[in-house]
Parts: structure tokens; sequence; C-alpha cells
């Protein structure tokens, strides 16, 4: 679960009117004592001009919060969770609460919670399908397709070469790597969709070089001289072919980071 635990209090009687957590969580903090530290520290946040704070970090979990003119919603989530992404769903789990109960909002009858319970299930499908898991397992699986991904690219360009240089034989060289790095920068781009973020997607990006760039000498190498160009052309193309994988892992990364939140289930996390 992206999530857990939800509050939402009535900033005009200083009420919690709605809390939730988890299904594996049991229930261990006083919702009324979350309410008293979020609307203290609301005051606190606007009389010392700190107005952009929405966030309490901690080590590996953030209580993360946002209010519109009569209502608090707060949340604990994973702390590497994109801020903005959070911030759109715990407001859209806020605009959900206001559409649902909009005739007790409206006629103020905040006071008495209870029909407030049903909101649980609708928390429940709203958070469903919004993680995605970043752990060893997807490093690995990610690791690996980049791998395959970039082996493709190599193969094919090294079927197609010859063609490319009767084609063209006066920028085949720089045309064949062009294709070469666009097609390293989409498999890292591919391959860190799996692995799940930007960290991890470094790290795949790292673990799918090294063996091509062996791959990539062992074919070449013939044809660049002595032991002393070889060596210093070998480091040129791994740093080339480095940055490239890993500026799309840095891209595929970040989108997903964008979209998709970290899960808080124990065996999903990768613990700080």
């Amino acid at each position: 679960m992206a999530i857990e635990n939800i509050w939402i209090i009535d900033s005009n009687s200083g009420i919690c009117i709605f809390d939730w957590y988890t299904k594996s969580k049991e229930k261990t903090i006083d919702e009324q004592l979350v309410s008293g530290l979020l609307l203290a520290f609301r005051s606190f946040s606007s009389e010392a001009g700190l107005v952009d704070i929405s966030a309490i970090e901690g080590l590996n979990k953030k209580l993360a919060y946002k209010s519109d003119e009569r209502f608090i919603v707060a949340a604990i989530c994973h702390l590497n969770d994109y801020e903005p992404l959070v911030n759109k769903t715990i407001l859209g789990l806020l605009e959900d609460f206001r559409k649902k109960y909009k005739d007790l909002i409206d006629d103020d009858a905040t006071t008495d919670v209870s029909p407030f319970r049903t909101f649980a299930e609708d928390i429940e499908s709203k958070l469903e399908g919004t993680t995605s898991a970043r752990n060893v397992t997807t490093l690995l699986v990610g690791s690996i397709i980049t791998m395959m991904l970039v082996g493709v690219v190599f193969a094919i360009y090294a079927i197609f070469i010859d063609n490319l240089e009767l084609a063209l034989p006066d920028s085949f060289s720089l045309l064949g790597l062009v294709i070469l790095l666009i097609g390293f920068i989409l498999s890292g781009f591919i391959g860190v969709i799996i692995a799940g973020d930007r960290r991890f997607g470094l790290y795949a990006g790292i673990f799918a070089t090294l063996p091509v760039i062996g791959l990539f000498i062992a074919f070449f190498q013939s044809g660049w001289g002595t032991i002393g160009n070889i060596i210093v052309t070998s480091i040129l193309f791994l740093l080339i072919f480095l940055v490239m994988i890993c500026a799309g892992s840095l891209i595929g990364g970040y989108i997903k980071e964008q979209r998709f939140m970290y899960p808080l289930d124990m065996e999903e996390i990768d613990e700080e």
C-alpha cells in the first residue's frame, strides 16, 4: 500500500472527522493528537512565513499534509515519494470526501463522525494500483532487461554496419555511433521502468554497460592499433556508453517516480 494512515481534520472545529489506516497496521496513533499537531504546526508555519512546508520527514517515512479553506488532509507515506504526486493523491482524496459528504459538510454537521466511516472503501479503491515495488528483485530484472536490450542494439549495429558503410561511406562511422547511443538511451529508459527509480536505474545502467563494452572491445579492437590505443579507446567508449545508458535510466526513473509511489509494505521497501 502506498499510504499507511490518512486523517481529515475540520479546521473549524479542530476535530479529526475521519481517520484510516491499512488493514495490516494496528491503530496506534491518536487522531486528535494528529489534529492538534497539524493545526498548531499550520498556525506556526503561517506566522513564521514557512508557507511552502507540506511534510514532516522521518527516517524512511514522512507525514504529508495539505489543506483547503476548511479541511486538512494528512497521510503517512514513504520518504522517497515524489512530493507533487503525494499532494495530488491526498488532495484528490479530500475532493472525493467533499463530494461524497457534501450535504453533511454544507450543513456543518461534522460533530458526529460516524457517517464518514464509509469513506474507507473509497480510499482503498483510490489507492489501488498507485505503487510500484523498488527492491533487489526489480533491480536485477531491470539490469537484465537493460543488458538484453543493449545487446540487441549492439547486434543490430554489427549486422547492418557494412550496409551502412556502403550507403554512406563518408559518414557511416558517426551515424553508426549516433544510432548506438540512441539505442543505449532507450535501453536504459526501458530497463529502469522495471528497476523502479533513478537510483536503481543508475545501478542497472552500470551493470548493463560493463558486459556490453566487453563485447564491443572484443569485436572491434582489431582496428584500433596498438595496445595503448586499445586501452584509451576502450575507456572512451565505456564512458560514452555509460553516460548514454545512465541518461536514459535517469529520465525513465524520474518519469516512474512521478507516476507511482513507493510501497510501505516491509517486504517491498528498500530500507535506507
